[in-house]
């Protein structure tokens, strides 16, 4: 048995088999660069985090209508606006971690500022 998790999502319409560390593109997302989305995977309900790499446009698509003997051609091209996303963690395993730490770091920050006798802020206060 492999260590790699897989999940089922769904974006756009579209279902897409997504393992952690994998990148994917899909139709325009209304997210901005760097922004965190929380889905559920569609087979165990499982958190699936995703970030926005990229916003990009697809491949040019070029068209044609011709009408023989009637002097009508008219060309045309199409590109899909596109999001690139990559996968950070399946299960949330990967965020609960980055929450221990978080926490580690503020709790060594208050035991740094109580050590050093610094001024406590109006933040801190309440």
């Amino acid at each position: 048995m492999t260590d790699t998790l897989f999940s089922v999502v769904e974006l756009g319409g579209k279902q897409h088999l997504v393992a952690a560390g994998t990148r994917i593109t899909t139709n325009r997302l209304k997210a901005k660069e760097g922004e965190i989305l929380e889905l559920k995977s569609l087979d165990d309900s499982s958190p699936v985090s995703l970030k926005v790499i990229t916003h990009s446009l697809g491949k040019k698509i070029n068209g044609l209508k011709f009408k023989n003997k009637v002097r009508y051609l008219k060309r045309y091209g199409h590109r899909q606006t596109q999001t690139v996303l990559e996968v950070t963690a399946i299960g949330g395993v990967k965020k609960a971690v980055a929450i221990e730490e978080k926490v580690a770091k503020t709790a060594k920050k208050a035991s740094a500022k109580a050590a050093t006798g610094a001024k406590r802020t109006k933040k801190e206060a309440k």
